[in-house]
């Protein structure tokens, strides 16, 4: 599926995978999902990790750290993020910051959206 946006989707085992944008190197894309996977396919522990990030950033500018138990993201500075790993899955990377935000926000969409199909 390509694209100009993030998308997501669930696979047969439940878990969410991320498919970026056209020209997303497939490491960084790799990096997202790591990042993500722990959240599953709970929307209130994703908005619950963008609301953070966004306190961080209003709070502490850049150089801080957040992560999940899969991978940590850093605020470098205003314009990039370096996702690293924690167990050898990706390439430690860098990001635009605000597309990592455009990910986060388009993938509680998708679980928002998805969670209202179900009911």
């Amino acid at each position: 599926m390509s694209s100009d946006v993030w998308s997501f989707a669930v696979d047969q085992d439940g878990l969410v995978i991320a498919e970026g944008p056209d020209g997303v190197e497939e490491n960084v894309r790799l990096a997202f999902e790591t990042l993500v996977i722990p959240f599953g396919t709970r929307a209130a522990s994703v908005e619950d990790f963008l609301r953070e990030w966004r306190r961080m950033t209003r709070d502490l500018g850049f150089g801080y750290t957040l992560g999940t138990s899969a991978a940590a993201v850093k605020r470098i500075d205003a314009d990039h993020v370096e996702i690293a790993d924690l167990y050898g899955q990706f390439e430690t990377c860098l990001m635009g910051a605000g597309e990592f935000e455009n990910a986060l926000e388009r993938m509680l969409r998708f679980l928002e959206q998805r969670r209202s199909q179900a009911s």
